[in-house]
């Protein structure tokens, strides 16, 4: 039988009526009766503790403990004996259901019949609760843990609080227990459900729900597929707040259509889903939603998985250790005028299996990302490589407008595994993609243009590097090119208005001057190693290289004249062997393996002849002794044109920069191409 409160407390205690008129003495027996002459006395009474009792004993300050009285009973007269009465009201009434004409906003859900003893099913109990409680009330979970076996249903208006939710456990600390936790019979698919108005038969719109210092635990649940929360259809302005959902087999958050509608205008605040079996947070087609300081760790697939998020606002969240992506910007964020794009600021990602932040995601609508700090992505199931990179864009339509970005490699806490993420910005064929600036240091390289994308602009204030945190290796700055543009700036791609052919014009992706200038040549050295220097202004993998035999050489050795690419550091990338090729004149087109040369960086076509008599090749300036001027300002290792060695025979797989030496004239053109 339902109980209700007897008497205003204090602490655990019944304060005492007309104060100071009516003295009860340290441990006196006190009786309640329903009239203040001879007449019947109660005796339907439960302790605090909800036992049967038939008086209460006052303490050794004479105060009453807190009690229960019988339905329908508002008053009673209490004796301590002596025969003086006193009337006492009931005060705090939580009874189920309210009786007519009623209003209690603030529901307790043990008075409903909840014990949170982490072993009787609660459902029933919460349920009636949240049933009971008006809009805009309050259903109260004292510290307890409160096992489910069916989802609660949160009318809409009506607020869930507990009194805290574990973010996460820490050695030393005991907490009171506070949480919903199903149990391993739970049936439902949610712990928690807003349904929307047509399935919850609600006589308004669906909305205003609220979850407050709530935690769901689902370690003992291990069937596949239940989320923490759910909401499908036409579901608005829900806010949780302090919210925790750990180990359920399904997403952390989940939210879907009904009836042609989505959730949509959400407002979350320190909300965390820990380790569940699938996304920590599926928003799919939420408009007008806002993320503040919320974290996704350990989840089984993408820590957020943003699937058109139109006009929201994702502030100060992290995503950690999980499975898949920490972040993923996807699905069809549309064209029309209801469509749009959204920010994600001031967000870290750490160890997550694949990139950091994934963007795939199509449509019209401009994404921004500002002061994303990405480390340790990419690992990989702990091998690394794979591909992925702090900040991945893959296909994205959508124009993608980057202010700050960060990426810092590194393996687990103990050491072991490989260093990643394999790139720290890495982009390819998309539409639209601007970074203005950052600090990029991944284990392959910083900054990576996979190819295929319409524009691509790299800003100015960008550096690399490359290897661990331990040792790492700072990368050439980027370069401006011909037309004003920063190398990786595909808006440049044809600029033959401004009067600049550029290699794109010419099929090529680089050479190392206008070929219209090449208006000399010069006999080469035979057995000397001539390097001549390109640069790279948009990530392509090359299959060719281009020179030019002005005079035709004679008589080559077999396998000792060859020509082919370096990196920076000195590295050949590939060679190929043209003995057949000197013995007449023209452009020479060599087919090497496919080599991918990097936005941003120079390299060096290498060329190397053993003959009877050496090729003539074309060259640019006609004066000789100009060794400083065309290298005017820079050192033996950033030569434009040099010469590393003589007497070889072949191209050696490795040379030292250090070592080059200026030639005394403009060295042969090349070019390189896919």
């Amino acid at each position: 039988m339902a109980r209700f409160e007897f008497g205003r407390g204090i602490g655990d205690y019944v304060v005492q009526p007309t104060d100071g008129l009516w003295g009860v003495a340290p441990g006196a027996v006190v009786t309640f009766w329903d009239s203040v002459t001879e007449g019947s006395q109660y005796t339907d009474l439960l302790d605090a503790t909800s036992t049967p009792v038939t008086e209460v004993t006052a303490d050794e300050q004479g105060r009453l403990p807190r009690f229960f009285g019988p339905n329908s009973v508002t008053g009673m007269w209490a004796s301590a004996g002596g025969g003086s009465r006193v009337w006492m009201e009931a005060h705090n009434v939580f009874s189920a259901p309210s009786t007519a004409g009623s209003v209690r906003d603030w529901l307790n859900v043990k008075d409903f019949g909840a014990q949170g003893d982490n072993v009787t099913d609660d459902t029933a109990a919460i349920q009636a609760a949240l049933a009971a409680c008006p809009m805009g009330g309050i259903v109260y979970l004292p510290a307890g843990a409160y096992r489910t076996s069916a989802p609660l249903t949160i009318p809409p208006a009506v607020t869930l609080m507990g009194t805290h939710a574990n973010l996460m456990a820490v050695v030393g600390l005991v907490d009171p227990p506070c949480y919903i936790k199903p149990l391993a019979s739970h049936s439902g698919g949610a712990v928690i459900r807003f349904l929307d108005a047509a399935t919850g038969g609600y006589s308004t719109i669906s909305a205003e729900h609220r979850i407050l210092n709530v935690m769901i635990d689902g370690s003992d649940y291990t069937d596949p597929g239940m989320d923490g929360i759910r909401a499908d259809g036409n579901v608005q302005n829900v806010g949780l707040r302090d919210v925790t959902i750990r180990q359920v087999t399904g997403a952390g958050i989940n939210t879907g259509q009904n009836a042609g509608f989505f959730p949509y205008s959400w407002r979350l605040h320190r909300v965390m889903t820990d380790n569940c079996g699938w996304h920590g947070f599926a928003v799919q087609v939420m408009t007008d939603v806002t993320l503040i300081d919320c974290q996704a760790i350990g989840n089984g697939a993408n820590g957020f998985e943003i699937n058109n998020a139109a006009n929201s606002q994702f502030i100060g969240c992290r995503a950690e250790w999980n499975d898949n992506n920490g972040f993923h910007i996807t699905g069809d964020w549309a064209t029309g005028t209801g469509s749009g794009g959204m920010i994600l600021g001031d967000c870290s990602t750490d160890r997550n299996g694949h990139s950091g932040v994934l963007v795939d995601a199509v449509g019209n609508g401009p994404i921004q990302i500002s002061n994303l700090h990405t480390r340790r992505d990419g690992r990989n199931n702990g091998a690394g490589g794979g591909g992925y990179a702090g900040l991945k864009v893959d296909g994205a339509t959508v124009p993608l407008i980057v202010d700050m970005v960060t990426c810092y490699p590194g393996v687990d806490d103990d050491g072991s595994q490989t260093n990643s993420p394999q790139y720290g910005v890495r982009v390819e064929d998309s539409t639209y993609v601007d970074i203005r600036g950052g600090f990029l240091h991944a284990a392959t390289a910083g900054w990576s243009d996979g190819g295929g994308n319409t524009t691509l602009r790299r800003g100015p204030n960008i550096r690399e590097r490359t290897g661990s945190t331990a040792a790492a290796v700072d990368q050439p700055a980027g370069q401006w090119n011909a037309a004003g543009a920063m190398v990786g700036d595909s808006v440049a791609a044809d600029v033959s208005a401004l009067g600049a052919f550029q290699p794109v014009n010419h099929g090529m992706a680089a050479w190392s001057f206008d070929p219209v200038l090449a208006l000399n040549n010069s006999l080469l050295t035979n057995g000397t190693l001539y390097l001549t220097k390109i640069h790279v202004s948009k990530t392509t993998a090359i299959t060719k290289l281009f020179w030019w035999v002005t005079t035709a050489g004679a008589t080559p050795t077999a396998g000792q004249c060859q020509v082919g690419v370096y990196d920076s550091a000195g590295n050949r990338l590939a060679v190929a062997t043209v003995d057949g090729d000197i013995s007449s004149t023209g452009l020479k087109t060599t087919t090497i393996a496919s080599t991918t040369l990097q936005a941003g960086h120079f390299y060096w076509i290498g060329m190397v002849f053993q003959a009877g008599t050496a090729p003539t090749v074309a060259r640019a300036t006609g004066s000789a002794g100009l060794a400083t001027a065309v290298n005017a300002g820079l050192v033996a290792s950033t030569y434009r044109y040099a010469s590393n060695g003589t007497g070889r025979t072949s191209l050696p797989a490795t040379i030292d920069p250090t070592t080059n030496v200026a030639t005394g004239f403009a060295g042969p053109w090349a070019g390189a191409g896919a």
